[in-house]
């Protein structure tokens, strides 16, 4: 009797993929080629994700996790949906996100779910839900909390993910991959521009060595500050039951 195939591990393959791009003995061609395997990959997995063969809530929640996890901080959903257009090529409509933590809330109390991580509001030091900002149950507690210098030290620290993105998006001969790539470009670079108003080295281009620096001393500045406050209000969030601990008192 023939063995029955074992599911597909999608993960395993891209991280081999991704391992296969930092071989140092891979020359320019197969690295390349490796790329757009991996590009073409990685577009395959999210539109498996947010296809219409599921649910319209099952993807938003997952195109949600994904940007959370690359933006690491508290996000609202415009910007969760602009990040996923930039960075990920895919669509999400802010309004897909309205109802999450509601749904996300009701799935956790009917413990019926097998998910280890959670989509949860960001909470404020008063430990009441933050007005439309999302975070990950995965993340150490002060970093979901959003306290009064939080916005612009997240901000600052999502710049930086962008300008890392485009530090790591190489020339390619493919010219299939030479347009999804200037085309991500582009869009990355409109985002960082948007957000990165005022930040020296964003004002009519982008110069990175000059927003990066200006950004690292706005953040050591801010970042100190805005530790200690949520550190605070961690340390009382710790002694509150799980469910408050994940979304929030709502008793004030």
């Amino acid at each position: 009797m023939q063995e029955a195939p074992q599911p597909l591990d999608i993960d395993e393959l891209l991280r081999q993929l991704a391992a296969l791009t930092k071989t140092p003995a891979l020359d320019q061609q197969a690295a390349e080629r490796v790329g757009a395997a991996l590009d073409a990959a990685a577009q395959s997995v999210r539109r498996a994700t947010t296809g219409t063969a599921s649910s319209a809530a099952t993807p938003a929640r997952q195109q949600a996790v994904d940007a959370l996890s690359e933006l690491g901080v508290p996000a609202n959903p415009a910007l969760i949906a602009e990040f996923c257009r930039a960075y990920f090529g895919s669509e999400l409509a802010p309004r897909a996100l309205a109802s999450i933590r509601r749904d996300e809330l009701r799935a956790y109390r009917a413990k019926s779910s097998t998910r280890s991580m959670w989509v949860v509001p960001a909470l404020t030091t008063q430990l009441m839900p933050a007005r439309g900002y999302l975070a990950l149950s995965s993340w150490p507690a002060w970093l979901r909390i959003h306290g009064t210098r939080s916005a612009r030290v997240d901000v600052l620290r999502v710049l930086l993910v962008l300008l890392d993105r485009l530090a790591g998006l190489r020339a390619a001969s493919s010219e299939v991959l030479r347009s999804s790539r200037e085309q991500q470009r582009a869009q990355i670079s409109d985002l960082v521009m948007k957000l990165g108003i005022g930040v020296p080295g964003l004002n009519h281009g982008i110069d990175p060595a000059t927003a990066r620096e200006a950004i690292q001393d706005e953040l050591d500045q801010l970042a100190p500050k805005d530790r200690a406050e949520r550190d605070a209000a961690a340390a009382v969030l710790s002694t509150l039951d799980e469910e408050q601990r994940l979304f929030g008192r709502t008793d004030q």
